[in-house]
């Protein structure tokens, strides 16, 4: 008797999302147990969701990386303030 593999299909568009990113289809299926035939029917069913999902994240990756960017210059800029403050303390006390 053929199994069904029943998963909900926020499942489908994860194991979709790891064909999408590059993972061969039959290395995914082997690797959760399922027919290749019906991974790739998933991919064609849930391509389009999956694109745009995949990126948003990459998008939001894009501007935390830029956020990151930012806090660090700032951090920099602050340490420098610091700093100057510290020496003008130290000369108004000399």
């Amino acid at each position: 008797m053929k199994r069904r593999f029943r998963s909900p299909e926020e499942t489908k568009k994860e194991l979709v999302a790891e064909v999408l990113s590059g993972y061969r289809t039959e290395v995914v299926a082997r690797q959760y147990g399922l027919s290749p035939r019906t991974l790739r029917n998933w991919v064609r069913q849930y391509q389009d969701e999956v694109d745009d999902l995949m990126a948003k994240k990459r998008d939001e990756a894009e501007k935390l990386k830029q956020d990151a960017g930012k806090l660090q210059d700032l951090q920099v800029k602050y340490n420098e303030a610091v700093k100057l403050l510290g020496e003008k303390e130290l000369e108004i006390n000399i």
